[in-house]
């Protein structure tokens, strides 16, 4: 790897190192600030549809912004990241892995909650697909009986 791209590796792990952290706290605002004006955020594993697609920072401010009914209900303890970089040193694939307690019992659980692909520009994330563990995480919130219903009305 040439310098640039070596150094173009390192801005692209801070971000994601800055997005772990964001999840870590529950901090939105600090999730959402790492995201370009012209960004596109997707989650292209769906059910029942197309993928979803935003594109734009107040799109993707605005879908991201709203109220999570799953993460009121867990309280998140560690947030890990494992980072795979790509061949392009602004892109790179990182899986994401939570810790913490179910609020309602106190019960821990491990949830390995999702795989993204990461692309960086400039400090800022430009393109982001989530690939996000739906079901388990409907499972550790103890809400699948409600998800699984809300699949049957969909």
């Amino acid at each position: 790897m040439t310098e640039a791209s070596n150094l173009a590796a390192a801005g692209t792990h801070e971000v994601i190192e800055s997005l772990r952290q964001a999840m870590e706290t529950g901090d939105d605002q600090a999730f959402l600030s790492h995201f370009a004006e012209d960004a596109v955020y997707e989650t292209p594993f769906v059910l029942g549809g197309r993928p979803s697609r935003w594109e734009g920072y107040a799109a993707i401010s605005e879908h991201l912004g709203q109220a999570n009914p799953v993460r009121g209900l867990l309280e998140f303890t560690r947030v890990t990241v494992e980072v795979h970089q790509g061949a392009d040193p602004h892109e790179a694939t990182v899986q994401f892995a939570i810790e913490g307690r179910v609020r309602a019992t106190g019960e821990a659980f491990a949830l390995p909650s999702s795989v993204g692909v990461v692309r960086v520009r400039d400090g800022k994330v430009v393109r982001y697909q989530d690939y996000v563990n739906t079901l388990r995480g409907a499972q550790v919130a103890g809400v699948l009986p409600q998800f699984a219903e809300s699949l049957r009305l969909g």
